[in-house]
């Protein structure tokens, strides 16, 4: 157990060859699903910057290899940061850098910062009592749900910044210093100190509901990426109380957290999802071309969709016909405009988006909340329907759509995207066939 330990030192030389095998292992994962689906990633400056945003810019990105790819990155980073944490321990100094090793785009230079720091003259902190100081427990929490708040605040609000470092690296830090706080004079249990981490995402979640700033649906879809996040950052912060300290705490890496929003939002990702989806429908193309066409409320429940507050379609209204007529895409969140570019009557309708509604709406006690994520962060670009006839009556009616994601951790994320926009195909093409099979 002792090799999972943050309180434990690791040697500069044993760093210097541990660290960079964990910074590549998601190179070397990205370049493997990649090459096996045919598709070997172009080695440039973005791939060994950013792979995962690499290998996310395949518009038909399977599920299976984003959580592959996603799932292999986060382990790699825990690990990168134990070993960072118990480089620090050696040194006595470092604990900032250790603290934001696990953001994309900056582990190369604060593995290589770590790699070259000295021995410092720290005090030791070893010897700490078990117990419970309340008055630091309660300061730890209270640290927690300030950097939740700010965060969001900087990042989200002044920046339009939604990626690592609102996702992965403030719920990282939020367990660093809530962890380090009520450790720091009287050692909790770790069971406690999970305990007293946790408290400090939901209660600093709770106050992002309760200031209007985000939405219950949203919290809970990013709450299983922020809690393993926290819980290692808590993990680290513990084994800091009471390991040695230098010239730098672990505090001093929030003073980072603005310029790296800073960094994300100078280089926003903007990512491509194609999607498609076929029902065969036991009628002929014209009664399903009428059914698509004739612009009636879509019947039946959205399900999960609904449920959670997202996008989903209610009806689609045509104003004209033939190439260049406008389509008004009816959604549950508003109003998408749409203008018809592939009018084949019985076989084809394609039609790119001109302007579209907000991507969810928020579930809040209050009508408002100042979420900018809901505007333009996920977008439709264009939709397609094609009509193939079949023997025995029948069409094969399949839809196409193409997506915009611009928001990271994208491994994580677009699976997420890409399960709601699957349900809103299949309830658009079951509500087609339906109507179809009436006529």
């Amino acid at each position: 157990m002792r090799l999972l330990s943050f309180a434990d030192s690791t040697r500069p030389a044993t760093y210097a060859l541990i660290a960079p095998v964990l910074l590549f292992i998601p190179h070397l994962t990205v370049a493997l699903l990649l090459t096996w689906r045919g598709a070997p990633p172009v080695t440039d400056a973005g791939f060994w910057l950013l792979p995962l945003r690499r290998m996310a810019m395949r518009p038909d990105l399977p599920d299976s290899d984003a959580a592959v790819a996603f799932t292999v990155a986060l382990m790699a980073a825990a690990a990168l940061a134990l070993a960072s944490f118990r480089r620090a321990n050696w040194s006595g100094a470092g604990y900032a850098v250790a603290a934001i090793i696990v953001l994309p785009g900056v582990q190369v230079a604060a593995a290589a910062v770590l790699a070259l720091l000295p021995k410092f003259t720290r005090h030791e902190a070893n010897g700490l009592t078990p117990g419970v100081n309340t008055a630091h427990v309660v300061q730890g929490v209270l640290a927690g749900v300030a950097i939740i708040v700010a965060a969001v605040l900087v990042s989200a609000l002044a920046m339009g910044s939604y990626g690592w470092s609102l996702f992965v690296s403030t719920p990282v830090l939020v367990g660093v210093t809530t962890g380090y706080l009520a450790n720091r004079s009287l050692l909790l249990s770790w069971g406690a100190t999970v305990r007293v981490v946790l408290a400090a995402a939901v209660l600093g979640t709770t106050a992002l509901v309760v200031l209007a700033l985000e939405g219950l649906v949203c919290i809970l879809m990013a709450a299983p990426l922020g809690a393993v996040a926290a819980l290692v950052g808590g993990a680290a912060g513990r084994a800091t109380a009471r390991a040695v300290h230098g010239g730098g705490r672990p505090l001093a890496s929030l003073a980072l957290l603005p310029a790296l929003f800073a960094l994300e939002a100078a280089i926003p990702p903007t990512l491509p999802i194609a999607a498609h989806a076929t029902v065969i429908v036991g009628a002929p193309p014209a009664a399903v071309w009428k059914a698509l066409t004739e612009g009636d409320a879509i019947a039946g429940s959205p399900g999960l969709v609904g449920a959670a507050g997202l996008a989903y379609p209610l009806r689609g209204r045509l104003l004209g016909q033939g190439v260049g007529a406008i389509r008004l895409g009816e959604f549950s969140t508003g109003m998408a405009r749409e203008r018809v570019t592939e009018w084949v009557p019985g076989r084809r309708l394609g039609f790119p988006v001109l302007s579209q509604p907000p991507a969810m709406e928020e579930m809040s006690p209050y009508r408002r909340v100042r979420s900018p994520h809901v505007h333009g962060y996920f977008s439709t670009s264009a939709t397609a329907f094609t009509l193939s006839t079949l023997p025995g009556g029948r069409t094969r009616l399949s839809v196409e759509a193409s997506h915009i994601l611009r928001i990271e951790p994208a491994l994580y994320w677009e699976p997420l995207a890409r399960l709601a926009i699957r349900l809103n195909m299949a309830h658009v093409l079951g509500d087609v066939r339906r109507k179809a099979g009436q006529n």
